[in-house]
Order: C-alpha cells, then sequence, then structure tokens
C-alpha cells in the first residue's frame, strides 16, 4: 500500500472514530436536553395568535407540531384569537371558516380565546364554528344573555400529568366598550372591561397549580393586567400582533405573543416541582424556518385552494400598489364611481394588505384586501358636515387620515381643522354633496347628516370587483391625496 493511500485511510478511520464517539440521533439529543428529575413535572405550551386565516402556513406548522409532540407528548396548543379574517379562501368558503377550525382540529388545538374578528360574520356563525371545533372557544368578559345561544366559555381547566392548569380568556374593548368589529354583529351580547372581570377569577388560582391568561387585549393592556394582578402567572397574548422576541416576567407574570399571520409560535414551558410552579420560561419558534411541509395537510390546503371562481382575474396592475394609500384610493375611486357620488371614504383599517403586486388582479385579491363584506351606504352632507365628518374619521382611526375620493384634504396639527381641495371646482361648506362609505363607518363614527342614509345593497367588494372589470387596467403608482 503506498504512503497517499495510507494516509486516506488513516484519516478515514479518523472520521468514522469520531462519529462514533460523538454522535446522537436527534431526538435523543432533544429527548436528553428536556429530561426533568424526579419529583418534576414539566408542561409544554405551543401557542400563536392572530393567525387570521393564514392557512398556506399549516403545512409547515403540522410538522413543527408533530416534531414537538415526539418530544412532549402531553403537549397543549392554545390559540389567543383571531382564528379568521384575512384568506378569501378561508372567509368566502361555504360555510364560512370551515377550512381554518378544520385545520385548528388537525391540529389537536386545545383552546382559543375569542378574538375581535372571531365576530367578523355574526353570532349564529360564531356558534357554527364552536360547534364544529374539537376544542373550546372561551372569553370571561362577555356577558351572554340566557335567549342567546352562544357556547363561550369564561374559562377552561386541564389536568395534565397530573398537574392543574386553569386557563382564563378575555377580549379587547375600544373606547366604544365593544370589540373591534361591525357593532350589528354583537348587538345580542355586551362586554365588561378586563381589569374589573379578571379578579373575579382568582380563585381558581388557589385550586390550580397554575394560572394562565390567554388573553386578546392586547401587548399593553396585558402589561397593565399583569402589574394589578400578580398572582397570574402567564399572559398567553394576542391582538395587537407584536412579537415578543424574548418573553420575559412583568411583576412575576410571563407574557408572551407571538406576531401574526402564524408566522411565528412560542414554545411555554412550565416546571413543577411536587406540584408546585418552580420555574417558567418561552422560547419562540419560526414557522417560516420549517423546511418540510406535513403532506396529508398539504393536501387538505390544495383541496380548499381549489377554487377557480376566486382564481378569475378581473384587471391588471400596470405598477404595484406601494401601500395603503394607493390602494384606498383605487378602493374609493371605485365606491364613488358604482354609487354615483361625490365624495367616497375608506377606513385605514379596513385595507388588509399592505400592497398588491403588478400584474393580473384576481377577485381573490379583492377579497384579500376587503374582506368585511361590509354595504355600502350613501349619505347627504353638507360641506360642514363632510368636514365633521373627516375630523371624527381622523380621531376614529388613531389620528390617520381616511382614504378618499374626489377630494384632498389636510388635517391640522392640533387635529381639530381640515382643509379641502376639489379638481375643477370650489368646495362649500354649504353645499350639499352625496357621500359614500361603507356600513362599518356609518356603525361606528359619529356623523351629521341631511338624511338618515340609505344603502346601496352593495358590497365594497362587489363595487370594486365590479369597478375593475369596467376598467381592466389601473396605474395608481404614487397617488395621495390625504396629509
Amino acid at each position: 500500500m503506498n504512503k497517499k493511500k495510507l494516509l486516506l485511510l488513516l484519516a478515514l478511520l479518523a472520521v468514522v472514530l469520531y462519529l462514533i464517539l460523538h454522535y446522537q440521533p436527534e431526538n435523543q439529543t432533544k429527548q436528553s436536553e428536556n429530561q426533568v428529575a424526579v419529583g418534576e413535572t414539566e408542561i409544554a405550551i405551543l401557542s400563536v395568535n392572530d393567525m387570521h386565516s393564514s392557512i398556506d402556513q399549516f403545512p409547515k406548522f403540522a410538522t413543527m407540531v408533530d416534531s414537538l409532540r415526539a418530544i412532549y407528548p402531553n403537549l397543549l396548543v392554545f390559540s389567543a384569537g383571531d382564528n379568521r379574517t384575512g384568506n378569501p379562501v378561508n372567509d368566502q368558503y361555504d360555510p364560512i371558516n370551515y377550512p381554518m377550525i378544520t385545520l385548528m382540529n388537525t391540529m389537536g388545538f386545545d383552546v382559543s380565546a375569542v378574538g375581535n374578528h372571531e365576530w367578523d360574520a355574526n353570532i349564529d356563525n360564531l356558534q357554527h364554528d364552536i360547534e364544529r371545533a374539537n376544542f373550546p372557544f372561551i372569553c370571561a368578559n362577555i356577558i351572554i344573555p340566557d335567549s342567546v345561544k352562544l357556547d363561550v366559555k369564561p374559562y377552561v381547566l386541564f389536568e395534565n400529568q397530573g398537574i392543574r392548569i386553569a386557563v382564563v380568556g378575555m377580549i379587547e374593548l375600544r373606547s366604544d366598550g365593544l370589540p373591534g368589529t361591525h357593532p350589528n354583529n354583537l348587538k345580542k351580547v355586551s362586554f365588561k372591561r378586563a381589569n374589573t372581570v379578571l379578579p373575579d377569577y382568582k380563585y381558581l388560582k388557589n385550586q390550580s397549580d397554575a394560572f394562565i391568561l390567554l388573553s386578546h387585549c392586547g401587548f399593553e393592556e396585558d402589561l397593565e393586567l399583569a402589574q394589578a394582578n400578580p398572582w397570574m402567572d402567564v399572559i398567553i397574548g394576542g391582538h395587537s400582533h407584536i412579537l415578543i422576541e424574548h418573553p420575559s416576567e412583568t411583576n412575576g407574570v410571563l407574557i408572551t405573543q407571538s406576531g401574526s399571520n402564524l408566522k411565528y409560535a412560542t414554545l411555554v414551558k412550565l416546571k413543577f416541582k411536587d406540584g408546585k410552579l418552580v420555574n417558567k420560561d418561552a422560547v419562540v419558534l419560526n414557522v417560516n424556518g420549517v423546511k418540510r411541509e406535513n403532506k396529508e395537510v398539504s393536501k387538505m390546503l390544495n383541496e380548499f385552494n381549489d377554487a377557480p371562481a376566486l382564481n378569475e382575474a378581473i384587471a391588471t396592475a400596470l405598477t404595484k400598489f406601494e401601500n395603503k394609500e394607493e390602494i384606498g384610493c383605487m378602493m374609493t375611486d371605485a365606491i364613488r364611481e358604482i354609487s354615483g357620488v361625490d365624495f367616497a371614504f375608506q377606513n385605514t383599517g379596513g385595507i388588509r394588505v399592505d400592497y398588491l403586486k403588478k400584474g393580473p388582479i384576481t377577485i381573490k385579491d379583492v377579497y384579500s384586501i376587503d374582506p368585511f363584506n361590509n354595504e355600502v351606504i350613501v349619505y347627504q352632507m353638507t360641506g360642514a358636515q363632510v368636514k365633521h365628518f373627516i375630523l371624527n374619521s381622523y380621531r376614529k382611526n388613531g389620528g390617520f387620515p381616511s382614504f378618499v375620493s374626489g377630494m384632498n384634504y389636510t388635517v391640522g396639527d392640533d387635529g381639530k381643522s381640515v382643509w379641502v381641495e376639489m379638481d375643477g371646482a370650489t368646495f362649500s361648506t354649504k353645499e350639499v354633496y352625496k357621500v359614500a362609505f361603507n356600513s362599518y363607518m356609518a356603525s361606528t363614527i359619529d356623523i351629521k347628516s341631511e338624511d338618515e342614509g340609505r344603502s346601496t345593497f352593495k358590497t365594497s367588494e362587489e363595487m370594486i370587483i365590479e369597478f375593475l372589470r369596467k376598467h381592466k387596467t389601473v396605474d395608481y403608482h404614487g397617488v395621495s391625496r390625504t396629509n
């Protein structure tokens, strides 16, 4: 044997010897890292929030869940609400939200909070979701009359490996005392503030080994709740779409939130010694980073996505829509033209995408932009009343002007004055104009008008589709009408 071959053989033997001494199977390594001492119990909870119908993420999420269950056979899976609204394949499905509930059942979710967008259809549809789900929906700050069939529970109790866990749900409320959805969908129920209701459930802490608040109240309110209620152990949060990359404790309460749209999930680990909680931590997991997709879930997803009507191209965008302002200008132009009014407005929160690609615009794109099925309402307003509406909608939008067609306007730095300009005409505070906007704005903004308003009996989505079919091409690059 020559010297070169001998050196190569020795090198190969060295590599083999190294692998024998150092290699461990991946699962064995992970299991050794998660071993607990005698008398200790570890509870693992995988949590997500604000999935917003992101059904395309489920094949990767399924792989993540399967991998974690191989390590934690008793894994619990929680959602902090807003499971629906955001993907027309789900939101326009018959029945509404069927794909999302089916996929959540397949993942083995254990509980979901009720988010504000759970109400985007109506109470009957929410009840249908609850009936289809293999997991409960919880919310403790809702008041449901006996006459209303809505099986929302205030809390659930789990016993996991001999450990008792109490999970209480809460939902955010705006300044008007309602969650952020169309008020017409909430007429049969009422709500109380989370901070007034939460202490009523402190008794569950004494009856359990751990207390978890499954909150759809938003990060700022979660911080306030933790400061006022240090007896809680964990807040699994949602609503504000914040990714808490390094979850930590506030006043002794561990607070988590996993962003939105199923891009991330959070693994909470609670360690107990002789039944007493001795340690809690959490780590953020990247769903997009999962390389392998679950084949069975991918097959389910393909069946849901096989909807030719939604994929019909109805117009072409000659340039990319760069932001919500450009999209909002197109939407309001559509509403103004189809309803035959002088001005049309669109609230910023009613646009659910930040951009739209250059090229074909499909019906699915329209329902992705505007998924709420709100009817367009037309009012007769004087110019002074239009200004009043602009300022009230500005305040309702949190200091952002509503998008508009038929004018350009500027809101003063004080938020109390507005300047209006019209192309080829002079805006008059005394003249009466026809003004259109969606029924959500009509229900949530203080309006002064010459009449009570009339419905066009068309939704804003229907008007946008009609407008795009008519014009066939659109270009809103750089269009802006508000300041």
